[in-house]
């Protein structure tokens, strides 16, 4: 079973100054095994949490460390997923800093698959795939690792754009 913490934006009565974290457990679906499940996309969740900080404890400069989709290590380099999680997630934060948030910095879950505590290889998180038959443990971006760059130089990162690029790929693949 894979399970989800997630905030639950529960108004706490001002007469008990609480400040406490409001967190429900929820069981997440899985089809299959849960290597093969993606985490929910919830940037609403991130933008609530900011908004959080912001009203109780003062608008603390906060830095996003680890933000990410897990994928089957061995699976296509067309992480579409990853890209759709990016954007709604960096979109999520840009709305939370644009009203007043103090979030100064994101950073994604990791650069490089690589070993996973609970998982070992099994799954990956990078922007790079990592070729573990290689001597030389060569790399190979992924699409996410194009998308982010693009964004961090400023440009285009439609999704309409990338879900194109990606499915062209898939297609001169399969000829």
């Amino acid at each position: 079973m894979t399970s989800l913490l997630t905030l639950s934006l529960v108004q706490v009565p001002l007469l008990t100054r609480l400040r406490e974290w409001h967190l429900k457990m929820e069981e997440l679906q899985s089809f299959g095994t849960p290597l093969l499940m993606l985490l929910p996309i919830t940037p609403s969740g991130l933008v609530g949490l900011l908004e959080y900080f912001q009203q109780f404890y003062g608008n603390p400069p906060i830095y996003i460390h680890e933000n990410g989709q897990r994928t089957y290590r061995n699976t296509t380099l067309q992480d579409i997923g990853r890209v759709r999680h990016m954007h709604g997630y960096i979109g999520g934060l840009l709305d939370a800093v644009r009203n007043g948030s103090n979030a100064r910095g994101y950073f994604v879950w990791s650069f490089l698959d690589l070993f996973e505590l609970l998982f070992g290889f099994e799954e990956g998180y990078g922007l790079y795939y990592v070729d573990l038959d290689d001597k030389d443990l060569k790399r190979y971006p992924k699409l996410s690792a194009h998308w982010y760059s693009n964004f961090l130089k400023g440009g285009n990162i439609s999704l309409d754009m990338v879900e194109t690029i990606s499915s062209l790929s898939q297609s001169h693949l399969s000829e």
